[in-house]
């Protein structure tokens, strides 16, 4: 939803949409909602998050892509 825009309707529509993703990350196992937020919401990169958890990047990148199918 553009930024610029903030009329009362565009307002609505970005409360709601948040509401939705919020309701759909809720659904997913934790590690794959986890991965989601960091690397795609947070903009942390796989490497960080890699080091941050242990977790291997091959093993993020398909956490990731599981969450966004669900999505």
């Amino acid at each position: 939803l553009p930024a610029e825009n903030s009329s009362p309707e565009t307002e609505n529509l970005r409360n709601l949409f948040w509401d939705l993703l919020k309701e759909a990350l809720d659904e997913l196992p934790a590690p794959q909602r986890e991965v989601f937020i960091q690397h795609e919401l947070e903009g942390i990169p796989f490497k960080e998050i890699e080091a941050a958890t242990g977790v291997s990047t091959a093993t993020l990148i398909t956490r990731k892509r599981y969450a966004v199918l669900h999505l």
